[in-house]
């Protein structure tokens, strides 16, 4: 852990620079490794078609070669019949040439097809990924706004986004007692930052000032959204693998299905898709994440001018540990410190973590101004042991439904909590008692109030209110997803005060959500703009793909 002497003096703006171009050029290798996947599973997809729709070839070819071993293996067959045989062999291999010719040209046309709605779904992932709001990935890990035992906190945080030229991002405590932190946010006008509660407790003001400054380099070099990126790549070419696992586990081995799997996993496309292809992107994201990691050390200790209060906290850390008990192993890389406690394998080491060993960053902070004294270090380290020896493991999550514990449930696992939502009104709207209107009015929100909805088919929504009166209302209401809160700032009036007072004022609110309906009118169900796009687009393609496999293959 102890930061070993530096050979020479190492500048900070260069390391920076240095980080930089190892990211993208790392990114730019992650976005080549898509594209012989793609081509392998659309070759192996359009062979499985073309073999389908023509299945007389590969019987006209053992009836020819049956045929032409008869010849060879018959000497005394007369001429006449030899020659009749060797006309129809001849017209045989004519119309079986003719039959591979148009089998090849429809294999490149229906690679074409199918790579393109690979790249489909290639988009679909990151939208899935990219337009989830904040609040779910808040509301996953348990987080709370900050209050007033948290004003120094968030005072420190807000001086260092001034000094850093950013907005004033959010404050988030989680009620963990693991020290680690993670930043949010697709840009750097609705970034959030998380602390834990560990966090606030262990680490001292110059510590905590490092921490801090780290994080806020992610959101200034918009790390989040780079590694968004590079994470939906990695999971887009997991996808077969994961598929594959799931088979074994079911026992897919038995029988002729299973033979034919394994025929196909073991061919050099499947070995490519399977095996390799997971493992290159695994690799690709976690060196991106990596190098991210030191970019924003150096960041911070630049912001600072104290790289040792970081190196104290990194420390601290290695004493104290920063493994989560819940979190989804696709947000891994929002965090400073590693929330796994997954050991890898002896081959691996440390080639798939999403995070460098603290041991080398210490030492690369070291690099900027000299290395700390191995006393400090020691004692960092030893404070972080006492922490965890006088405070018991403590994660406060009863009220959240259990962590997704992996990749493709951040796809389709929901928001449990519900989400904020603006009533779009110039009247008070009732909240019923029963999804119907004869049922008992149980109060009626004001005009711009903001709304806990649940997500759930029918008429009426499941709501909650600021009062935290649960009922049932119209569909027919106008609401405005606000993406940025969390169910938790609604019920907590100061929160809920400070959000309010940030929002445009609800005329405004009103015009513009009606401009946008009339430029693209909306549905019963309140599709959002998004949504229509991505449809029609979708609806688009299946047209062309149906148009094309019937006039080809009908």
């Amino acid at each position: 852990m102890v930061a070993a002497p530096p050979s020479q003096k190492v500048l900070v703006y260069n390391r920076i620079a240095q980080n930089r171009r190892k990211t993208w050029l790392l990114a730019a290798l992650a976005i080549v490794a898509v594209i012989p996947f793609i081509l392998g599973i659309s070759f192996i997809v359009s062979v499985g078609v073309v073999t389908h729709i023509s299945p007389h070839a590969h019987s006209s070819q053992s009836e020819i070669r049956w045929e032409e071993d008869y010849l060879r293996n018959t000497p005394d067959i007369s001429p006449e019949v030899r020659a009749a045989f060797q006309r129809r062999l001849d017209k045989q291999r004519n119309a079986l040439d003719g039959q591979h010719a148009t089998d090849s040209g429809l294999l490149v046309e229906l690679l074409w097809v199918v790579s393109l709605g690979l790249v489909v779904i290639l988009g679909i992932l990151f939208w899935g990924i990219a337009s989830s709001p904040t609040s779910k990935l808040l509301v996953q890990a348990g987080a709370q706004p900050a209050g007033e035992r948290e004003f120094e906190a968030r005072r420190l945080l807000e001086n260092l986004a001034i000094g850093a030229g950013l907005p004033f991002p959010k404050l988030y405590v989680i009620e963990s007692s693991e020290p680690n932190a993670f930043a949010a946010g697709m840009d750097p006008y609705s970034a959030v930052v998380a602390v834990t509660r560990g966090a606030l407790t262990l680490f001292d003001k110059r510590e905590l000032e490092g921490v801090f400054a780290h994080e806020l380099s992610h959101i200034g070099n918009h790390d989040i959204r780079l590694n968004t990126i590079v994470a939906v790549i990695a999971l887009f070419l997991r996808i077969p693998y994961l598929m594959f696992k799931r088979e074994l586990r079911q026992g897919f081995g038995r029988g002729r299905r299973g033979i034919g799997m394994w025929e196909l996993a073991l061919s050099p496309v499947g070995i490519y898709i399977l095996f390799i292809a997971p493992g290159l992107a695994a690799l690709l994201r976690a060196a991106v994440s990596r190098e991210r990691e030191f970019l924003a050390d150096a960041d911070a200790a630049l912001l600072t001018r104290n790289p040792e209060g970081l190196m104290r906290a990194l420390a601290k850390i290695g004493g104290a540990g920063s493994v989560m008990t819940r979190f989804n192993p696709a947000y891994s890389h929002f965090y400073f410190a590693n929330p796994s406690s997954a050991r890898l394998g002896v081959l691996s080491g440390n080639l798939m973590a999403t995070h460098p060993p603290l041991s080398e960053r210490i030492d690369r902070l070291g690099q900027f101004q000299g290395p700390v004294g191995p006393s400090v270090l020691a004692e960092a380290i030893k404070e972080g042991r006492e922490y965890t020896e006088s405070h018991p493991k403590v994660e406060v999550m009863d009220l959240v439904p259990t962590a997704a514990q992996d990749e493709l449930a951040v796809l389709n696992q929901g928001n449990p909590l519900g989400r904020v939502y603006r009533v779009l009104s110039t009247e008070p709207v009732p909240i019923f008692d029963q999804p119907y209107p004869s049922s008992m009015i149980l109060t009626r929100v004001q005009p711009g109030a903001l709304l806990v909805v649940f997500d759930d088919p029918g008429r009426y929504r499941q709501v909650n209110t600021a009062e935290q009166t649960f009922g049932y209302l119209d569909r027919s209401v106008k609401l405005l997803p606000l993406k940025d809160l969390i169910p938790a700032e609604v019920y907590d009036p100061q929160a809920r005060a400070a959000a309010e007072a940030i929002l445009p004022p609800l005329a405004v609110a009103i015009e513009s959500h009606a401009a946008k309906v009339k430029a693209a009118p909306q549905s019963a169900g309140s599709l959002t703009t998004q949504h229509i796009v991505v449809a029609t687009v979708l609806a688009a393609l299946v047209f062309v793909g149906m148009y094309f496999l019937l006039t080809k293959l009908g």
